[in-house]
């Protein structure tokens, strides 16, 4: 998964609930997009260091997700 994919689901205009499967099956829900954040990664980084977005529990605990361990995103059918 990349950082503009990501970007592009967790916009807040038409924004649609959403989990994130990663590879060892973990699974994040995300049901609004005030729980998720994908931080900014200034120009001169190294591009070895992996990307990486935060995810936010119930609780407001932040999960740290490399964007290259998402396996699959399984979007929620409306209502949910």
């Amino acid at each position: 998964m990349t950082r503009e994919e990501i970007a592009d689901i967790i916009k807040p205009d038409g924004f649609s609930p959403f989990v994130i499967v990663t590879g060892s099956g973990n699974r994040f829900s995300v049901n609004h997009p005030d729980f998720v954040d994908l931080p900014p990664v200034p120009e001169e980084i190294d591009p070895t260091v992996p990307s990486f977005l935060i995810v936010y529990t119930k609780n407001g605990v932040p999960r740290f997700i490399t964007l290259a361990n998402i396996q699959e995103i399984e979007f929620k059918p409306a209502g949910q």
